[in-house]
């Protein structure tokens, strides 16, 4: 019964370069204020079975079979996913990337209620999912152009009109600043409006706040850190800030959610207890019933009630910060 799952290696569930080697099917996907917990996992004949699970207790509610390869979207090498609209309502699911660069880039627009598909998209060119906005109605994709990993842009797309815009985002105080990096960890604020990514290993490590109402991105540098310091590091955002944490947990960097101004904490005597922020799940998913849904199909669908562990989820879930923030 587990053949299915055991047969998919971690890098076809990759997001897309340089996001490399996170597999999400365990992770899956979910938003801060979501009861639910919605997987992809590989079926038969080379379809999907959805599964869409409670958080608080590992119980699978519905489940439904689609055509096609496709996968939860990692967004940073901490395993953090997007995917879900805030409000619960919409899931984005993105064809699996078979080689870099890709010609065309597909995704998935799925209607939580039924988990039936809502949309199917197709775009000429190199594109990744980057974040959904609250309502669904807007993605935010990661164009990767000229075959070079580190020459990418934040495009929007309708998705009503079925329409890429034409402008990338940038950050409004530096305009003509290219983002370079990897993204390294990924946070929400607990309404699902904000983004922040971490990214590292180019001039300067910075943390992108994406705007997913808004359509606004802004880039904040962090002076100091090198790309050895950030690549073990993870973001946790509270209410008016957003911490950049040592692998030990401890805040490096504070940046106020308003102004984006950064300071440095001062060091703890003692480490504080390792945020969890952004890992997958690390125990409770109900395996035996998502290797039963990809073995049998459509076959009926076995109820399980093991613990989902709910202080161990992902970091779209825990994370929070300021809804309503200004900025300069």
């Amino acid at each position: 019964m587990l053949a299915a799952l055991a047969a998919v290696p971690a890098t076809a569930a990759a997001a897309g370069f340089p996001v490399s080697n996170v597999d999400t099917t365990r992770t899956g996907a979910t938003a801060p204020d979501s009861p639910y917990r919605y997987v992809a996992l590989p079926g038969e004949g080379g379809a999907t079975q959805l599964v869409k699970i409670l958080r608080a207790d590992g119980v699978a509610e519905r489940h439904r079979t689609v055509a096609g390869a496709h996968i939860v979207a990692a967004v940073a090498q901490d395993g953090a996913t997007t995917g879900l609209s805030a409000d619960g309502s919409t899931l984005v699911l993105s064809a699996p990337r078979r080689r870099f660069p890709q010609r065309v880039s597909r995704f998935l627009v799925v209607g939580t209620s039924t988990l039936e598909v809502e949309r199917r998209l197709t775009l000429r060119g190199d594109f990744a999912l980057d974040g959904v906005a609250p309502d669904g109605q807007r993605l935010y994709l990661t164009r990767y152009a000229s075959g070079d990993p580190l020459n990418y842009a934040i495009r929007a797309y309708d998705v009503g009109h079925r329409r890429l815009l034409r402008r990338p985002l940038v950050d409004p105080r530096s305009p003509d600043e290219k983002m370079t990096g990897l993204a390294i960890a990924r946070a929400l604020s607990p309404d699902g409006r904000w983004a922040y990514t971490l990214y590292g290993g180019g001039e300067e490590q910075f943390v992108h706040a994406l705007d997913l109402t808004g359509g606004r991105a802004f880039c904040v540098d962090l002076d100091g850190l090198t790309f050895d310091d950030v690549n073990t590091m993870h973001l946790r955002a509270r209410t008016g800030q957003i911490d950049v944490l040592s692998h030990t947990g401890e805040p490096v960097r504070r940046i106020d959610a308003a102004t984006f101004k950064v300071t440095a904490p001062r060091p703890h005597a003692v480490a504080t207890r390792k945020s969890d922020d952004g890992g997958a799940p690390s125990d409770g998913f109900p395996w035996g019933l998502a290797a039963a849904v990809a073995a049998v199909g459509a076959g009926a669908l076995v109820l399980l009630r093991r613990r989902y562990a709910a202080d161990t989820d992902s970091a779209a879930s825990r994370s929070a910060s300021s809804s309503n923030p200004t900025v300069p």
